[in-house]
């Protein structure tokens, strides 16, 4: 585990925190809006003012945002189609953040420096995870609360949830993450995905 990794581990300051949220807020949402205007929908975000913003408000207003933006999509292509495209982009959006933070704070094979990193990136968007394995490659994992969940919507979490997917595999890229359950989707309280770790990659 690198010494940047450990020490944003213990502790995150909250300039970092309102920094890497407007980061992740004008990527995300001009990676949507990129969609629309190939397609000839014009739309547009003030995502130029977040770091004027508290960090719950900059979580707020990126929510908000996301919301509006995956419901022109759908609206737009239809749900099978608008989907499709803006978890494709959005994956990849995530894989490429996550390939920067493995750099940036020195994340090793070992899944535990994965789960290290992703909980620094996790912090940013106000959620906190655990994980439960299955075996020594599969893990579930589980989110007990989630900021943007009190603006998201079933179909948002839908499409924004391939970020966090492309973020695992840039983080550890023999790994695979996929979600399963929603805490924005009726009778969940929590939001599920199962991850899978190729064997070669485990190292004690």
């Amino acid at each position: 585990m690198g010494f940047r990794l450990r020490l944003l581990s213990w502790w995150t300051p909250n300039y970092v925190l309102r920094r890497e949220l407007a980061y992740v807020a004008d990527h995300t949402t001009m990676a949507i809006e990129k969609i629309l205007a190939n397609y000839g929908v014009s739309e547009s975000s003030n995502t130029n003012q977040q770091l004027n913003l508290t960090v719950d408000q900059q979580r707020a207003n990126m929510a908000q945002t996301h919301v509006r933006l995956v419901e022109t999509l759908v609206a737009s292509f239809g749900h099978e189609k608008g989907v499709t495209l803006g978890r494709e982009t959005l994956f990849s959006i995530g894989e490429s953040l996550g390939k920067q933070t493995r750099a940036r704070l020195g994340v090793g094979d070992n899944p535990r420096d994965m789960i290290e990193a992703a909980k620094i990136l996790y912090r940013i968007f106000g959620i906190e995870f655990h994980l439960e394995w299955i075996d020594e490659t599969n893990a579930i994992l589980i989110i007990d609360r989630c900021a943007l969940a009190e603006n998201y919507t079933p179909l948002t979490c839908e499409v924004l949830s391939a970020t966090d997917e492309g973020i695992i595999q840039g983080l550890q890229p023999n790994s695979k993450m996929q979600f399963k359950e929603y805490m924005t989707t009726g009778g969940c309280t929590k939001c599920k995905a199962d991850i899978h770790f190729h064997k070669k990659e485990i190292k004690q």
